[in-house]
């Protein structure tokens, strides 16, 4: 218990040290580089928050070994989904700076900004978002039988829409009005690519247990379908000779941009493809926690890639100490609330 509440602390100054050097950052040196730094690390953690909980609701429909096994891991992550609400404080202050439908909206349709790209609305629909998503983080690993399956069932629903939703808010409205119909289904691939990868990196260690290779086949699955949406999305847009999304791509095609994109590709693509082919290393534990903290970290790497670059090589720095903080808070809640939490839902038992 000592170690545990030494553990929690140590996680929680952590974080509060990011969080000052990220504040100071914003009130000192550049505000808009520091807003799109805290959007890095909100956007990557909420990934591994909503991914566990999307995987908990298609459990429970689903059923399967493969979901009691990283029960312990996605049960807390997703319940810290309320701290998102927090989280996202800074992020409703930041909009003047981060967003261009908010100061500079010429080149956006009136209707557009009247109906939909606004702060009021923006704010409702990221609120209406994370409470939805919060209430269902509580329900979900409560609720038993029949009830929960119709639980999980709505909830899957409401989460599709609502990560079209925000998926549309929180990133591609940076860079306004570049739009990608593909985007939203993008986004909730890879939030399961981060919950998988967060859950085999801390599950208990089950290497007599012949399921886990599912573990392995499900990541393989999940960066599969990713790797599909990006490409077509990619091909489309080249093929079509689009300008206004071409100048999206244009934009990135620089250091050190480019370079994120390649390593976030061979971290969260490339190496999960080519090693999880191998049967063996699907049912290793130790092989599935190494390729899972590569592929959270290339998808880090890819939220800085999607984010940054409209605010410039001054964004890095405070999107690392935005990363760590957050990253740091999940693991001190998780040793403490999130610990205790586990002593009261058990995902084995709801079937």
């Amino acid at each position: 218990m000592i170690a545990l509440s030494q553990g929690r602390a140590l996680s929680l100054f952590g974080a509060a040290a990011a969080v000052a050097c990220v504040l100071a950052i914003a009130a000192w040196l550049d505000p808009r580089a520091a807003a799109a730094g805290w959007l890095v690390g909100f956007t990557f953690w909420s990934q591994v928050m909503i991914g566990s909980l999307a995987l908990l609701m298609i459990h429970r429909l689903t059923a399967g070994r493969w979901g009691e096994i990283i029960a312990p891991a996605l049960i807390p992550a997703a319940a810290a989904i309320p701290w998102l609400l927090i989280l996202a404080i800074p992020l409703v202050a930041a909009i003047p700076a981060l967003y261009p439908w908010r100061e500079h909206a010429a080149r956006i349709k009136p209707d557009v900004l009247s109906y939909y790209l606004n702060s009021p609305f923006f704010v409702v629909r990221s609120v209406v978002a994370l409470a939805g998503w919060s209430a269902l983080a509580i329900l979900v690993p409560r609720a038993t039988g029949a009830f929960g399956q119709l639980v999980a069932g709505l909830g899957l629903a409401f989460h599709g829409l609502m990560i079209s939703v925000t998926s549309l808010d929180w990133y591609l409205s940076l860079e306004a009005p570049f739009t990608s119909s593909s985007f939203g289904a993008s986004v909730a691939t890879t939030q399961l690519i981060a919950a998988m990868a967060w859950a085999v990196v801390l599950a208990p260690e089950a290497e007599s247990d012949q399921n886990v290779g599912d573990l392995g086949a499900l990541l393989l699955a999940f960066v599969l379908g990713i790797t599909y949406i990006d490409f077509m999305a990619v091909l489309v847009i080249w093929y079509g000779d689009l300008p206004r999304e071409e100048i999206w791509f244009v934009e990135r095609d620089a250091w050190p941009w480019a370079v994120l994109a390649a390593a976030a590709f061979i971290l969260s693509s490339v190496l999960p493809i080519s090693l999880l082919m191998v049967s063996s290393v699907r049912a290793s534990r130790t092989a599935l926690r190494v390729l899972g903290a590569g592929v959270l970290i290339g998808l880090a790497l890819y939220d800085v890639y999607l984010i940054a670059p409209p605010f410039g090589i001054a964004a890095l720095i405070p999107a690392l100490l935005a990363l760590i903080a957050i990253g740091l808070a999940l693991t001190g809640w998780m040793l403490g609330g999130g610990a205790a939490l586990l002593g009261r839902t058990r995902l084995s038992h709801v079937h």
